[in-house]
């Protein structure tokens, strides 16, 4: 069995990197084939370690096993061909050609790691690469448990690239000996040794001895624009990061090229955020996308994603595209898919799933990161954000707010629930982008930025199935303001004492709208529907001025909204009756707001799935517009709801179809509405007792609506 407790840091010329496994030094060719079957035997991983050279391995070390072939023959045969095993150190292989007077790696003098490595990464300098001489290599490829020979063509060579280096191969194969085709030297006016040692003496200006400081070589690529090679070392020295320091890392004042533990103590994480800075400063300043070199070791994340919504998908996405191990948990696939958080990195919590579970807590005070895509968004996003709370309406203002800015012609995306998926976008976003997203109470409840404009709406109960108690609702909700910079701005209704409360809570400008001070110009002649739709208007309104988006543009864009689909949505008039799909009124307030913006004779559908909501204050409301003359109650909650209209004593006729289909329930409702008036579905409830979701329902309703004769 191989070595135990022993530590990268002291086998890579980082001198970075946390503890290993197993440790294995093989040479002769059972040796490797005794390690690959004890990785096998073990289900453990294999990384294979040359000279410790172009590696940044994680300060948590390597959970599997490490091999290092130590074999360092080295021979000359026929026609100049020099075979070299691979534990070799690559200098002592240039060393060697030059004094047998063999031309074809003296160029490449002085890099450092061993033979088997050069290959894997095609080295060069100063025009010469390992691709040019070599001939072939012999190798030990670990799942079939045999050895097999590579040509040249066979190692598939490009910059700083080979076969080995490509994802579904990278480790999969221990070079145990590399064949080189020189030839014989012929210049009589500059030895070859003359010629190594001008290379030796420009690298030790120019290069960080790993002796004396530690480094892994050449950071990054130099990058390939247009056929042409850029030096990575000068546009990182352009960006004013030569010599500079962060933490226990550095960039080297005698290279910008290279990244030095400076300190001797440097984590890899301080390596690791350094080169993230100077990558996207350099992508900031240049435009040009820096690729690092050096392979980065166990820095791999165990992250396990909690629900597989449409959030959970986009954070699968995101995650994957770093490079982490992913587990999906959700209740769909497994009761007790909480069980054992603590087993991994990271936690990421979809909106679903309630924060403060139990197991959840336990696994954060276990040292696990629990975050959420919304979290991660709000960390890595370089766009101004427009976050848009409140209970309802939400939507319609963050559409309206996108429509507005996207006339305008600004860069801006919808995101969210009524928009894309926001991880997804990250890298399409610069600081000239506008983001607009809907914020739930599920989403900022663990939020720790606040959006450059919160829009705050009216708040009333909501949730109260997922929520502990009123005041954990609201308190998610102040997630919004309560971050904020003086530089940001909320956009807050002054009509409601809940949304008034929050004006105490940011640091940023507040401005305060109402549906009262909103000029009459943005009233008149609307396509969008609805006395509380004005709020909407007037929230938007605010906030594209706080933008200085043009007068004219947002009047223009204010009289052409329509609104959203199942947000007061006329469908057909048929025969004198009108038909209105509001089925996102999940709860009592949005459908209070939707009676209010009809004056005609009106039916409406009520009812659903339990939500632990208060419907009295709905049916003083009801009884209160006496222009609603018939009340068609469905779902379980239906007898919630009967029960709060007997209480007011509403006059109407009230017609309890239970679960009825929804083509017998509209056709209901036509038979009970006379000429000129309305049916609305407006729920007041969930809809999980007899459909998918809102949508389902309102679009089951529309069909049903299109059948009627």
């Amino acid at each position: 069995m191989g070595k135990r407790n022993m530590q990268f840091k002291d086998l890579t010329t980082f001198r970075i990197g946390g503890p290993i496994k197993y440790f294995f030094e093989v040479k002769g060719d059972q040796e490797i084939v005794k390690a690959g079957e004890f990785a096998k035997k073990n289900n453990l991983k294999i990384f294979i370690l040359g000279g410790g050279s172009d590696i940044l391995v994680s300060d948590r070390g390597f959970d599997g096993i490490v091999v290092k072939h130590t074999g360092d023959d080295i021979e000359i045969g026929k026609d100049n061909v020099v075979t070299a095993q691979s534990g070799l150190s690559w200098d002592k292989l240039v060393k060697f050609s030059v004094e047998h007077n063999l031309q074809g790696l003296e160029c490449m003098s002085g890099i450092p790691g061993t033979v088997g490595a050069s290959p894997i990464q095609n080295i060069g300098a100063y025009g010469q690469e390992v691709k040019d001489t070599l001939l072939g290599l012999r190798a030990f490829e670990f799942k079939s448990g045999k050895f097999v020979s590579f040509s040249n063509k066979d190692c598939e060579f490009g910059y700083r690239e080979s076969f080995f280096k490509k994802p579904e191969n990278w480790q999969k194969y221990l070079i145990t000996s590399v064949s080189f085709k020189l030839k014989k030297y012929e210049d009589t006016d500059l030895s070859l040794q003359n010629i190594r040692d001008e290379i030796l003496r420009v690298r030790g200006e120019k290069l960080e001895n790993p002796k004396e400081v530690g480094n892994a070589g050449s950071f990054f690529k130099n990058p390939i624009v247009e056929n042409h090679k850029l030096s990575a070392g000068l546009l990182i020295d352009k960006a004013g990061w030569k010599g500079k320091s962060y933490k226990g890392a550095a960039v080297s004042s005698k290279n910008a090229l290279i990244l030095i533990n400076k300190s001797g103590k440097a984590s890899s994480f301080d390596v690791l955020e350094l080169s993230k800075k100077i990558t996207e400063d350099v992508k900031k300043k240049f435009g040009i996308t820096l690729e690092p070199e050096v392979q980065f070791i166990g820095f791999q994340k165990k992250v396990a994603i909690l629900g597989y919504g449409l959030e959970g998908q986009d954070a699968e996405k995101y995650f994957k595209s770093l490079g982490e191990s992913i587990t999906i948990l959700d209740r769909k696939f497994d009761e007790n898919y909480l069980n054992n958080l603590n087993s991994f990195d990271i936690v990421v919590r979809s909106p679903g799933v309630y924060k403060f579970l139990p197991e959840i807590i336990k696994a954060e005070k276990e040292g696990v990161e629990v975050t959420s895509s919304i979290k991660i968004f709000f960390d890595n996003c370089p766009a101004k954000i427009i976050g848009v709370t409140g209970t309802k309406g939400k939507g319609t203002t963050s559409t309206l707010i996108y429509g507005i800015l996207k006339n305008a012609g600004k860069d801006v995306y919808l995101v969210g629930n009524i928009g894309k998926p926001y991880l997804e976008l990250l890298p399409k976003l610069t600081k000239d982008s506008f983001v607009v997203m809907e914020l739930s109470s599920f989403q900022l409840i663990d939020l720790t930025k606040s959006p450059h404009v919160a829009v705050v709406l009216n708040i009333t109960l909501d949730h109260m199935d997922w929520h502990k108690d009123k005041e954990e609702y609201v308190n998610a909700k102040k997630n919004i303001v309560k971050h904020q910079t003086k530089n940001d701005f909320a956009v807050i209704n002054s009509e409601y004492e809940v949304p008034n409360s929050f004006s105490k809570l940011t640091k940023g400008k507040v401005v305060f709208f109402s549906k009262e001070k909103l000029e009459s110009k943005y009233k008149d002649k609307l396509l969008l529907r609805g006395e509380h739709n004005l709020e909407n208007i007037a929230a938007a309104v605010l906030v594209v001025k706080a933008l200085r988006i043009n007068e004219n543009i947002i009047l223009k864009t204010v009289k052409n909204f329509k609104g959203l689909e199942h947000r007061l949505e006329l469908v057909k008039e048929i025969n004198g009756v009108t038909f209105y799909n509001d089925s996102f009124a999940t709860g009592p307030q949005p459908t209070i707001a939707a009676i209010k913006s009809f004056t005609e004779q009106e039916t409406i559908i009520l009812g659903g799935s339990e939500k632990g909501l208060d419907y009295e204050e709905l049916g003083r409301e009801i009884t209160k517009a006496r222009n609603i003359k018939t009340a068609i109650i469905i779902g379980d909650i239906g007898y919630k709801i009967i029960a709060a209209l007997k209480k007011a004593k509403y006059r109407g006729a009230i017609v309890n179809l239970k679960k009825s289909s929804m083509q017998k329930i509209v056709k209901n409702a036509y038979r009970n509405t006379s000429l000129g008036g309305v049916v609305l579905l407006s729920p007041a409830a969930a809809s999980f007792d007899m459909f998918a979701n809102y949508k389902d329902r309102g679009n089951q309703f529309k069909e049903a609506v299109q059948k009627l004769k």
